[in-house]
């Protein structure tokens, strides 16, 4: 996609955060934008800022665990502006991670998987449809993560279980759009190449109660970006941050390419993911990323 202007693009997730700059990016360039997020005030707020930039904007109170929450996103978008071009299945949430896989409460595979999976499958049944019969140029892109999406860090068996779903969905249903010489292109969006700072540390202000925390439920350790710069300081280490414009301004220009893989990586993580497959064609015993 060459051009944006006066294009629509619908963002979940779109409060803070990645979908906040992306909202901001395209709008820069033209684009009309809705930003659909599950926090009102903040939605608010971030509408606001966008339209104080000239910007066309938007903002539907969405649940992305919710399919008809996420339909009547999909309404709203394409009767307020009369199509949709660009659809960010972005929203995302981090749950608390037990010590071991086994250990972690059944609300916490719920939550993560409700919305990091359930929210994109029900971004691609409610906009996919009205696209098709659209049948103009439009673009589909769901956020992955190198952690599940490309190489499994042993600490967080939630997270990592939803961005490898993430990227295999986003995979078969380019496939399936390619096959049919569709006009609608899909991309996976991996933010990076080094932690992004969102609240998505902070995931527990969106908990529903209906999932609340049971009392076998881990404490988070990092709740907020500065949490986890202090724990890898403790031990030696420093946390590289990349910051949302960054990803907003590589994932512009990936899209104005028609690129699939939007993915930014350190050497140090280039060489993690050939090992992980080099270990799969040599039916080696997979190893931990360092």
């Amino acid at each position: 996609m060459k051009n944006f202007k006066d294009k629509v693009a619908v963002i979940t997730g779109g409060a803070s955060g990645v979908g906040r700059a992306l909202g901001e990016r395209f709008g820069r360039v033209g684009a009309k934008i809705v930003l659909a997020d599950i926090e009102q005030k903040a939605l608010d707020k971030a509408v606001g800022e966008l339209r104080e930039q000239g910007i066309d904007a938007i903002g539907v109170v969405t649940d992305v665990t919710k399919y008809e929450s996420v339909e009547a996103l999909a309404e709203k978008s394409f009767s307020h502006f009369g199509a949709v071009h660009l659809v960010f299945n972005n929203a995302g949430v981090g749950a608390a991670e037990a010590p071991h896989f086994w250990e972690a409460p059944l609300t916490e595979w719920q939550w993560g998987f409700n919305v990091n999976i359930w929210g994109v499958i029900h971004g691609v049944k409610a906009f996919l449809p009205r696209l098709v019969k659209q049948n103009v140029e439009a673009h589909v892109i769901n956020t992955s993560s190198g952690n599940g999406g490309l190489i499994f860090y042993p600490q967080s068996p939630i997270y990592s279980a939803t961005k490898a779903a993430v990227t295999a969905m986003t995979e078969v249903l380019h496939f399936q759009l390619t096959a049919e010489n569709s006009p609608i292109k899909v991309s996976c969006l991996f933010p990076g190449p080094n932690v992004v700072a969102t609240g998505i540390y902070n995931s527990e202000r969106n908990r529903p109660q209906d999932l609340a925390p049971s009392g076998e439920a881990p404490k988070k350790a990092v709740t907020s970006l500065d949490d986890m710069k202090k724990q890898m300081e403790s031990v030696g280490m420093k946390l590289d941050v990349t910051q949302p414009e960054e990803v907003a301004e590589y994932a512009f220009e990936a899209l104005s390419n028609d690129q699939y893989w939007i993915l930014p990586l350190r050497p140090e993580t280039e060489a993690r993911v050939r090992e992980r497959f080099d270990n799969i064609l040599a039916r080696r015993n997979p190893t931990p990323p360092g």
